[in-house]
């Protein structure tokens, strides 16, 4: 029993030990992270821009004209306050306390900004010349949307240029890009149309015009667009609707599943573009519209002369029909081989019916 209790509390010690020495070399990559992301005192900001220095006086010919270019006459400045400033610590300040000084008073930091470093939302840290942003660098999709937010806020036209074609978004997994078509309200119209590539906006959404509906589309193929790289991505995946939406009860559009078992459903998608996007990127993308769904124990839909889903409950006809929930029973079941889209889609349903069996045996299809 003692020998027990002995191993026991060298166990113990040891996990201490380890817990202990993870949370010890975690504090200083914190601390770095978290002074890399910390901006100066504004008075820092302030003793640097209200400063005592000399005006700057142009050069001017005998009837008092500027006798310089609009360029010459920047570089001059630039040269008469950065001699007066050259002594000074740089000032780091955030792009929210950039945009909030630039908005109240346009140019007003621009002899400075030698001196002042702006930091990104993601704690990167850019120069600027003339007001613009130099440098080109990587950032998540969220912080280039985040930056084109601040920027159009404030109307920092500079900034919204730099972010549209000097960030390249990071790539993001396909697990990710699914995540990002379950929500519409997640994105800005405002900022996603003006991340979009002029040829991409004018195709599919001409003068910019993004509907609420489209918008996790429209963000897709923003990313996609602008160079963002899809990781991890299936090699086929099928788009699962009614052939219409006449009678159909819930508030879905499609259900998706990928040749590795994936399922999902989503509300408003469109599909047609959505379609567009995987094939170009290289996912072959199949659709099956169906006018049938039938499961042995909940039930059936069928679709009327007219266009309209109805069930049989009873004997009785009902008009409407719960057209995904059934779909997803259909395909937990394999029941689809009982419809007569089975037949007339076959080649599709074929390469969805190895992808079925092989999950369905894992218990992975159920929605």
């Amino acid at each position: 029993m003692n020998d027990l209790i002995e191993k026991f509390k060298s166990i113990l010690c040891t996990c201490v030990f380890i817990i202990i020495s993870s949370f010890s070399c975690a504090l200083p990559e914190d601390k770095d992270k978290n002074e890399a992301c910390a901006e100066d005192n504004i008075a820092s900001l302030y003793q640097l821009i209200y400063g005592n220095y000399l005006p700057f006086e142009p050069p001017i010919d005998d009837e008092g004209n500027v006798t310089l270019s609009e360029e010459q006459l920047f570089v001059m400045k630039s040269k008469h306050f950065f001699n007066q400033i050259k002594s000074k610590e740089p000032v780091k300040i955030s792009l929210a306390t950039y945009a909030s000084l630039s908005g109240e008073v346009p140019d007003a930091l621009n002899d400075f900004e030698t001196k002042i470093k702006i930091l990104l939302p993601d704690c990167q840290m850019i120069s600027l010349y003339r007001g613009s942003p130099i440098e080109r660098l990587n950032a998540e999709f969220s912080v280039i949307q985040e930056i084109t937010k601040i920027a159009l806020d404030a109307k920092l036209d500079n900034f919204v240029s730099f972010a549209a074609n000097k960030l390249q978004p990071n790539n993001l997994t396909f697990k990710e890009i699914l995540k990002i078509l379950e929500n519409d309200y997640a994105f800005d119209p405002e900022v996603i149309g003006n991340l979009m590539p002029k040829p991409m906006a004018d195709r599919y959404f001409p003068g910019r015009n993004i509907p609420v509906a489209n918008l996790a589309e429209a963000a897709i193929l923003t990313f996609i667009s602008r160079g963002g790289i899809v990781t991890n991505y299936p090699d086929e995946v099928f788009f699962i609707t009614p052939r219409s939406f006449s009678g159909v009860s819930e508030n879905f559009s499609a259900i998706m599943i990928s040749d590795k078992g994936q399922v999902e459903t989503f509300a408003a998608l469109n599909t047609d573009l959505i379609v567009q996007l995987f094939t170009r990127y290289g996912i072959k993308t199949e659709v099956l519209s169906l006018k049938e769904v039938f499961t042995d124990e909940k039930g059936s839909c069928n679709l009327d002369p007219a266009g309209r889903w109805f069930q049989l409950i009873g004997g009785r006809k009902i008009r409407n029909c719960p057209f995904f929930s059934l779909s997803l029973e259909m395909l937990k079941k394999r029941s689809y081989v009982n419809i007569i889209d089975y037949i007339e889609q076959s080649t599709n349903f074929n390469k969805l019916d190895l992808i079925i069996k092989e999950f369905v045996l894992k218990n992975s299809v159920d929605g």
